[in-house]
């Protein structure tokens, strides 16, 4: 062996770099108090004198049979909108809290609709998955969504108001029947309905 080779095992062992590991840290930190902090959250107090966007009533949806089903039976109601699909696990994850709250009997009687849209592929798709559920809430399929509708992604819950506004919207899975959100939503049923214009306006 010459001089100018080294054996492995003679080799200067090189400095470890502390840097990284300490980096690393910090960002994992700074990560999960960003998803404390700025993540959404179910909606446990709604601004009803906020304007709040229109919901787009102009809208067909289908039922599990295939029936045609339009949005605007659900005109002058509040209405717990949930855009799902039987793919998402965070979607399935947040049902059971969705179906207590839709069974919950503080509802009863209310001017409230529970409405969960799948957006799978196929009506049968979705047909099968909650064939043996006892949801309450009412199951339907859609191939699209109105604009007003559309987020980044899903879970996502909208909660519109009899008249017309649509006053919360959160992305991603939440336990929805804590008592701060029946309180919400009581509230929100309890907004009159908008007036109809008058004729020849």
């Amino acid at each position: 062996m010459t001089d100018s080779e080294t054996s492995p095992l003679t080799e200067p062992l090189p400095k470890r770099d502390h840097t990284w590991p300490i980096v690393g840290g910090l960002f994992l930190a700074f990560w999960v108090v960003y998803l404390l902090v700025a993540s959404p959250r179910a909606p446990e107090e709604i601004d009803l004198a906020a304007p709040g966007k229109p919901a787009d009533y102009n809208w067909t949806l289908h039922d599990l049979d295939g029936q045609p089903v339009k949005f605007t039976n659900y005109a002058g109601k509040a209405v717990f909108l949930n855009i799902w699909a039987t793919w998402c696990p965070p979607c399935i994850g947040e049902m059971p809290s969705i179906a207590r709250l839709a069974g919950d009997a503080r509802f009863q009687g209310k001017n409230i609709a529970f409405v969960c849209v799948a957006t799978d592929d196929s009506i049968e798709t979705v047909r099968k998955f909650v064939r043996d559920k006892q949801w309450p809430m009412t199951i339907l399929h859609a191939d699209g969504l109105p604009g007003v509708f559309l987020t980044d992604g899903i879970p996502a819950t909208f909660i519109i108001a009899p008249d017309g506004r649509v006053v919360a919207t959160t992305v991603g899975s939440h336990d929805w029947d804590r008592p701060e959100v029946v309180k919400s939503l009581e509230a929100v049923a309890a907004v009159p309905p908008k007036s109809p214009a008058p004729a020849g306006s």
